[in-house]
């Protein structure tokens, strides 16, 4: 039965791979630095629990998973839980990944979500890529109701979209989770665009690209004044986040110098658009500087977060470094 049930899994595997590769669904070319946080608690029914799974390694399959592109760790959570990982979080081979969350045990105990994220805390400080490489970390949790064991959840969550891990939480709710799943999960994310509710684990299959296209343009968090090397092809973006100087009631000029050096690329800010394509004339300038283009940003001192865009011009490959300074104002 063991080996049926492995056969299986394989064969699922190859089906969702190959079907994504001949009929040219979407696929993320995003780096990205992605924990799957999956409930596996006894309130999923085994059928959903195995929907679930094949859902996930359709979104896996959407993604460029290598040492230098994608890198994914698998966190099967109830009462008890595990990790799938190697010895760093972008190091998995694509097809051994696959494999691993085919063969996710239904641990079928209780819901301990804070402890799923202490554990994906706990992991991502020791393994992600540095913060000065500037790759998005992001949180993908699945879950079918609110917690009822262990740590409480927002604190963990909390700690995970804070220094120094500067996370994203993307929280997933599937079938009737209630006032208080729906509280939970809000309160995990941090922010409502970042919450997704959906009817059933079978629906779930149905909106994995959706999910996948989404997680892939969330913003990477970025220091000041550390260079930042980066690369996409034509007519994609890579996309940024910085804190703003509103702890210190400051307005301030945010100035992004950026060097082309292979390509052309153009860049885009906002103060609200987590991923901004265009820029007011009034709030951006642009000016050349020793060979590259510095451009320079008004963030007024109640402006939560800082955004901006590399967005690649050639049609091949566009490569670029870009530094941001902060200038703090007196006004």
């Amino acid at each position: 039965m063991q080996m049926m049930m492995l056969s299986i899994s394989l064969f699922i595997i190859y089906f969702l791979t190959f079907s994504i590769h001949v009929y040219g669904q979407n696929k993320c070319e995003a780096f990205i630095d992605l924990t799957l946080i999956i409930d596996s608690s006894g309130s999923i029914s085994p059928n959903d629990f195995e929907q679930g799974k094949k859902a996930l390694i359709d979104l896996v399959s959407r993604l460029n998973v290598g040492t230098e592109k994608a890198g994914v760790a698998i966190i099967n959570f109830s009462s008890t839980m595990s990790l799938s990982a190697q010895t760093d979080v972008f190091e998995f081979d694509r097809m051994e990944l696959l494999q691993q969350i085919a063969e996710l045990p239904h641990l079928a105990q209780n819901t301990s979500t804070g402890e799923a994220l202490a554990l994906a805390n706990s992991y991502c400080q020791a393994r992600c890529r540095p913060a000065t490489q500037a790759i998005p970390r992001v949180f993908a949790i699945f879950t079918d109701g609110h917690s009822n064991e262990g740590r409480p959840p927002i604190p963990a969550a909390q700690a995970l979209r804070s220094n120094p891990i500067e996370g994203t939480i993307f929280a997933v709710g599937i079938g009737n989770i209630g006032t208080q799943g729906d509280a939970e999960l809000l309160g995990i994310a941090g922010d409502p665009d970042y919450v997704l509710n959906i009817a059933s684990y079978l629906d779930l299959a149905r909106v994995t690209n959706a999910i996948t296209m989404k997680m892939c343009e969330f913003p990477a968090f970025v220091l000041p004044n550390i260079k930042i090397r980066g690369e996409m092809t034509g007519n994609s973006s890579r996309y940024y986040k910085m804190h703003t100087l509103k702890k210190l009631k400051k307005n301030a000029f945010f100035e992004i110098e950026i060097n082309d050096r292979v390509g052309k690329t153009a860049v885009y800010t906002s103060t609200t658009n987590k991923n901004p394509s265009s820029s007011s004339p009034k709030s951006i300038s642009n000016r050349n500087v020793r060979g590259g283009n510095t451009y320079t940003t008004f963030v007024p001192a109640n402006a939560d977060n800082f955004y901006f865009s590399v967005k690649g011009v050639m049609s091949n490959l566009n490569q670029f470094d870009f530094i941001v300074r902060v200038r703090s104002l007196d006004f």
